[in-house]
C-alpha cells in the first residue's frame, strides 16, 4: 500500500477516532477505555509528533501521536 504522511489536524479526528476505537476494543492499544472527544484527546497529546497516513484514495489508513504520560 502506498500512503502519504500528513500532520494530524482536528478535521481528521472523526476518521482517527474510528481507528483508535478499533484499537481500544482489542484491550491492547492503550490504557484508555474510550476515545473521548477531540478537546479531551487534543489536550492529552503533544503538539509535535501527530501524523496521519492517507492511502491513495484519500482515506486515513493509520495515525500516530505522542503523549507525555500513558493514555489513561
Amino acid at each position: 500500500m502506498t500512503a502519504t504522511i500528513y500532520p494530524l489536524l482536528p478535521k481528521h479526528w472523526p476518521e482517527v477516532q474510528v481507528i483508535y476505537a478499533e484499537g481500544l476494543a482489542t484491550g491492547l492499544a492503550a490504557f484508555a477505555a474510550d476515545t473521548r472527544d477531540w478537546p479531551d484527546w487534543d489536550s492529552g497529546h503533544l503538539e509535535t509528533g501527530r501524523f496521519v497516513a492517507k492511502s491513495i484514495d484519500g482515506k486515513i489508513a493509520g495515525w500516530s501521536a505522542l503523549s507525555p504520560v500513558p493514555d489513561t
